[in-house]
C-alpha cells in the first residue's frame, strides 16, 4: 500500500506554474515523462522543472513483458 498522494492539476494550471506552454505539459504526458490521471497531471512530478533544477522531466522506464 502506497502513501503517495498525487497533487492533481489541470494542464493550464501546471503550465502557468512552470512557465511553459500547456502543449508542452500535454506532450510530456504523451511521451511518458509525467503521469496522466484522467486529464489531470501530478504537479509533484514537475517540482524540478518548477524550481529550475531540470529543463524537463526524465522519461520513465517502461517495463516489457515476454510474449
Amino acid at each position: 500500500m502506497s502513501s503517495y498522494t498525487p497533487l492533481l492539476m489541470t494542464p493550464a494550471d501546471i503550465a502557468h506554474l512552470i512557465r511553459r506552454p500547456e502543449g508542452t505539459v500535454k506532450r510530456w504526458a504523451h511521451e511518458g515523462r509525467i503521469t496522466s490521471h484522467g486529464g489531470q497531471y501530478d504537479f509533484l512530478e514537475l517540482q524540478g522543472v518548477a524550481s529550475g533544477a531540470v529543463k524537463r522531466p526524465p522519461k520513465k522506464a517502461t517495463l516489457t513483458t515476454a510474449a
